[in-house]
């Protein structure tokens, strides 16, 4: 169970900071949860608490790093530069994370927006607002 989580917590974490800090990212995250008392065994659903940190340590990076233009595409979307993708694929590099993570589980995991929301941490509505706003802001980068 816990190498399947793994490899999506590392998915998330590529389509969110990129492949260079995918590993980082979901090592830094594991290793606190374990630091908590009781580690992973004390909390109830582990998975949507790795995933709402994996979600909030991008955006600290993120923050940090600042938006960085020319983000790598990245393989967890399999992307060629032939395809007509490609652009759409670089578009959502650029969304900030929250909107980008919304994007990520409903749109390429195949999440309903209440799955991603319980996965997140948030509402449904908060979810649907997230890609609302990417929606929205995917539209204004591919128009120019």
């Amino acid at each position: 169970m816990y190498q399947q989580v793994c490899f999506e917590l590392t998915r998330l974490a590529t389509a969110l900071v990129g492949g260079s800090e995918a590993e980082d990212v979901v090592a830094t995250v594991v290793a606190r949860a374990l630091q908590r008392p009781g580690g992973l065994a004390g909390l109830e659903e582990p998975r949507p608490y790795l995933i709402k940190a994996v979600i909030n340590e991008s955006r600290s990076r993120f923050r940090v790093r600042g938006r960085r233009e020319g983000l790598e595409v990245q393989a967890v979307f399999d992307p060629d530069p032939q395809d007509h993708r490609h652009d759409l694929i670089e578009a959502v590099l650029r969304l900030p994370p929250r909107q980008r993570a919304a994007t990520f589980l409903v749109y390429w995991e195949g999440h309903t927006a209440v799955s991603a929301a319980h996965l997140m941490g948030c509402r449904p509505a908060t979810v649907r607002r997230y890609l609302h706003l990417a929606h929205r802001k995917l539209g204004e980068m591919l128009d120019e």
